[in-house]
Parts: structure tokens; C-alpha cells; sequence
């Protein structure tokens, strides 16, 4: 099955997954910046490094995001279910 359309809902689940599981910290301070600028899972390894580091994420940050969405977006479970973002 091919990967889902974009929406909101999947860069909060994305957020959550990155602190969950990519050992990354207060990810969900990153959701409005990258929301006002259009970036969500999906687009997140053609951002450039620079653009994402001027939004306050460190180096290694960086890299967790980008590898950690390509292998979030494309698992088969990618699509956010409604209890995923109540929390």
C-alpha cells in the first residue's frame, strides 16, 4: 500500500514518535515552526540542514528527524490514529 496523504495530524504523531523512539527531546516544541513553514514527515529529508537548525534544532536532531521520517513515513501504520495524538 503506498504511504498516506500529508496531513497535520500525521507531523504531531511523527513528533511523538521521534521522542518515543528516536531519543529525542521536547520534539513537540518544533510542531508550529515546522507547520508554519509546510514541512511535515513526508518532505522532512529535502529540507535543508541549515533551514532546520535555524529553527532550533541541534545537528543530531536534524539527523534523527530526517532518517527517523523516512522510516516512520513509510511504515505501513504511518497513518495516525485518533488515540496516537490525544496524548
Amino acid at each position: 500500500s503506498s504511504p498516506p496523504v500529508p496531513s497535520p495530524s500525521q507531523l504531531m504523531c511523527f513528533l511523538q514518535y521521534a521522542e518515543m523512539n528516536l531519543g529525542m527531546w521536547y520534539t513537540m516544541s518544533y510542531k508550529s515552526v515546522l507547520e508554519m513553514h509546510g514541512i511535515g514527515p513526508d518532505i522532512l529529508p529535502d529540507v535543508d540542514d541549515k533551514l532546520l537548525s535555524e529553527f532550533g534544532i541541534s545537528a543530531g536532531g536534524v539527523i534523527h528527524l530526517k532518517k527517523g521520517s523516512t522510516a516512520w513515513w513509510n511504515r505501513p501504520d504511518a497513518k495516525c490514529k485518533k488515540r496516537d495524538v490525544s496524548t
